[in-house]
């Protein structure tokens, strides 16, 4: 009872409530699903996977949307948090959702930011809660990997992380997703 009681009041001291970009949701089968989303504006930072530099994409991200850009304003915070690799780099996301364009978004501080459209289309998503691991990202890119074989599914982009909670949520009460693109 006691337990239950601070995990309650723990969860509505630290309760986040983030805009998300919205999906249409196709098709569910236990824990996957199929998803259509619209397009949005996003901030995006990548490092080479060459670099041997610590990696400080969300700070990058974070301080952008804190303020630090020309106009010193302040946007609101969404979730998740997306990132993914490409043939040369790991990219990290933040979406833009009040924006319409990219023309909308305040210029950088020289921050090594990219604001573009994001067509997101049609996803196949697997969710999970705890910790978002090397082992356990794998395990669930696997498990969205063979439902994919099993039904035919052909992916069509690389498979991509959301995060959607702060650092400090318990880790059993945590939200994260493997997704990809599909035809």
């Amino acid at each position: 009872m006691k337990l239950t009681l601070i995990i309650v009041f723990t969860s509505m001291i630290f309760a986040e409530n983030y805009n998300e970009p919205s999906y249409k949701l196709l098709s569910s089968n236990d824990d996957i699903e199929i998803r259509e989303y619209s397009s949005y504006i996003i901030a995006r930072t990548s490092i080479p996977k060459s670099s041997k530099e610590d990696n400080n994409m969300f700070r990058t991200l974070a301080s952008y949307i804190f303020g630090s850009n020309e106009k010193n304003e302040s946007i609101p915070m969404t979730a998740p948090v997306t990132t993914y690799d490409d043939d040369d780099s790991y990219n990290m996301i933040f979406y833009m959702l009040d924006a319409d364009s990219v023309t909308d978004m305040p210029g950088t501080n020289g921050q090594d930011i990219v604001f573009e459209r994001f067509e997101m289309g049609k996803c196949a998503v697997v969710s999970f809660s705890w910790l978002t691991s090397d082992s356990r990202i794998e395990h669930y890119k696997n498990k969205l990997s063979d439902y994919l074989k099993a039904n035919k599914i052909t992916p069509k982009s690389s498979y991509m992380v959301n995060r959607y909670d702060p650092p400090w949520k318990l880790p059993f009460m945590r939200r994260n997703e493997i997704l990809v693109r599909i035809n």
